[in-house]
């Protein structure tokens, strides 16, 4: 597994969509997410495993809770950190570990 770390900003919409906002290229094609709220994490993983971690600061409960219900994550890609200036964007579906 190949891991690469950087940091991102989180927007929350009027619509109530969560999007969050980097500014390198991922180096992987998305294909699901695990998020960390408390740590303001967010893990990118593609089909081999390959990881790309984003970090930001901790997100709310609200925010988290926005995140679960819709079952996917907003992922924008933007130039020059402006998030006015976006690249690319994909939707990538969540997975959610259930504690027992």
């Amino acid at each position: 597994m190949n891991v690469k770390t950087m940091k991102a900003s989180l927007i929350l919409n009027k619509q109530g969509e969560v999007g969050f906002f980097y500014g390198e290229d991922l180096e992987i094609i998305p294909e699901w997410v695990q998020v960390d709220a408390e740590r303001g994490e967010i893990y990118v993983y593609d089909a081999e495993s390959n990881c790309t971690a984003l970090h930001m600061e901790p997100m709310s409960t609200k925010t988290y809770e926005k995140i679960v219900e819709r079952q996917a994550i907003l992922l924008v890609q933007v130039e020059d950190n402006d998030i006015s200036k976006p690249v690319k964007a994909i939707w990538v579906p969540l997975s959610v570990s259930q504690q027992i």
